[in-house]
């Protein structure tokens, strides 16, 4: 007769049922897989790099460049890299594209040899420009967003709080690597308008990030706005006016909100801009405009930016902010060439054969549409507008779309007087938030639209207990893991309950 074991004995191996399964606020290191370690070493030194770019050795660089470089080859040896479809091919016909101009049409418009230099040098902004929109899917699809734009804010904010030190410390006026002409804060870049708008897409994250405790919010967007105002861009602060005005009229929040109330805030919107926009043109003719320059005129980059109030038209078109004449360079280089572009690394060498001056555009949108050609240049801009706009099929990534669309959106105001193509921040978000699309459809064909390793994405990184799920009562408050979706998740091991004998 064969021994059984005691029914009580075949029952303790249960959980109990009192007890539920949660994950931990946060995730011991120990319990962290070494592939996850090192992924997320490298999203912070990411998100702290991706406030620096300077010239080296007459090449536009970036400390982010080498992380990009680290974190596509680590993906790739882990098999974890997932590439898209749809921006593979657009790159690949980009590519052929730009080649083919660069070599076969270029030496006969200008009969000068082929660029080889510019054109190796310029195709590597291009890679390193598609290499930072696989980081930013892969960062989502990881579910390691967070930890991304977390560290890319905490960076900006430390740098802005330089510009405000110097300014309250008369010793630290003698950091002149980090102003230029003397007043104008740009921080570890190379240009103050290119630092104001990285720093307002910071403001937007921190805006839209539900898990920012209220306090350290003020804080940090106090240090941030200064930073900006410090910069003495003129750009940088009518970008900042915008935001200021999405976000107090709510057209975009963390959560999900309904059309009625959304079509309201946008009206309250509009006119709230179109009440700015009156302000700009007629408080230079009152004395509004002259009070604020005398409050203003002790600090040189608030001076800058005052004009804007003082001198609307002189804010615009003089002191160092002229246009004009980059602008129409630009569309002289597309009205040449619209269907084909100038290609790769001859955008320079065509604007001295075409109308006698070497200028950039000074433009994103213009600068893409000359070197690109028309009609790849419009299905980019509709591709970037569709994931910018239009808010993702389910809600499990509708928080961290409002964040990264948000800032995307800023980069993009700045890109109307800025050359922004190549930003890797600007790469790195539109990455992100294409990837809120994709995962939402993929949970969406599943019909999991609240799992967080719905496919494409992939196993978790950390240990978990197979067939565990998290309590879901409503008494709790929401954890902010489930606003900003993690794959990464740890278990804790249901108790073991034994019966004495």
């Amino acid at each position: 007769m064969r021994n059984a074991p005691p029914a009580g004995d075949a029952r303790s191996a249960r959980p109990h049922p009192d007890a539920p399964l949660s994950r931990p606020e946060k995730i011991p290191v120990l319990y962290r897989e070494p592939l996850e370690i090192l992924l997320l070493g490298l999203l912070v030194v990411l998100g702290l790099t991706l406030n620096h770019s300077s010239v080296i050795l007459g090449l536009n660089l970036s400390l982010a460049d080498p992380i990009v470089a680290a974190l596509t080859i680590v993906l790739l040896v882990a098999r974890r890299m997932w590439i898209p479809a749809a921006p593979l091919i657009f790159f690949l016909l980009l590519s052929v594209q730009l080649l083919a101009v660069t070599i076969l049409l270029f030496p006969g418009w200008t009969a000068r040899d082929l660029p080889i230099a510019a054109t190796i040098e310029e195709y590597a902004k291009l890679v390193a420009s598609f290499l930072c929109l696989l980081v930013g899917v892969q960062v989502v699809r990881l579910g390691l967003a967070t930890v991304l734009l977390r560290t890319f804010v905490v960076g900006s904010v430390a740098v802005s709080s330089i510009a405000v030190a110097s300014i309250a410390i008369p010793g630290l006026q003698s950091l002149d690597a980090l102003f230029l002409g003397g007043f104008r804060f740009q921080g570890l870049t190379n240009d103050p308008n290119n630092f104001a708008v990285m720093t307002i897409a910071a403001i937007a994250i921190l805006w839209f990030d539900p898990g920012i405790r209220p306090h350290l919010r003020v804080a940090a967007s106090a240090i941030l706005i200064s930073g900006v105002l410090l910069s003495a861009s003129k750009t940088g602060a009518i970008t900042l006016v915008l935001l200021v005005i999405w976000r107090a009229f709510g057209i975009r929040t963390p959560h999900v909100d309904d059309a009625g109330s959304r079509s309201r805030r946008l009206l309250a919107a509009v006119s709230a801009l179109a009440l700015a926009v009156v302000v700009l043109f007629i408080a230079p003719s009152t004395g509004v405009g002259g009070t604020f320059a005398e409050l203003t005129s002790r600090v040189p980059a608030l001076d800058r930016t005052s004009t804007l109030l003082t001198s609307f038209d002189t804010a615009i078109a003089g002191g160092g902010s002229d246009r004009e004449a980059a602008w129409t360079t630009a569309l002289a280089l597309i009205w040449f060439t619209p269907a084909l572009g100038v290609g790769v690394g001859n955008y320079l060498a065509m604007a001295q054969e075409l109308t006698g001056t070497e200028l950039l555009a000074h433009n994103t949108y213009l600068q893409i549409l000359a070197e690109w050609g028309v009609p790849l240049a419009l299905v980019f801009f509709l591709w970037v507008a569709r994931a910018a706009l239009l808010r993702p099929a389910g809600a499990t990534h509708h928080a961290l779309w409002a964040a990264s669309s948000t800032a995307l959106l800023v980069m993009l105001t700045g890109s109307i007087g800025l050359s922004l193509n190549n930003s890797r921040l600007l790469w790195v978000l539109l990455g992100m938030t294409v990837a809120t699309h994709l995962l939402s459809r993929a949970e969406r064909r599943t019909g999991s639209d609240v799992r967080d390793d719905a496919s494409p994405t992939p196993p978790p990184l950390s240990p978990a207990e197979p067939g565990s799920r998290a309590s879901s009562g409503s008494h709790r408050r929401p954890d902010p893991a489930t606003i900003w979706p993690r794959v990464a998740t740890y278990r804790r091991p249901p108790p073991t309950i034994s019966r004495t004998p």
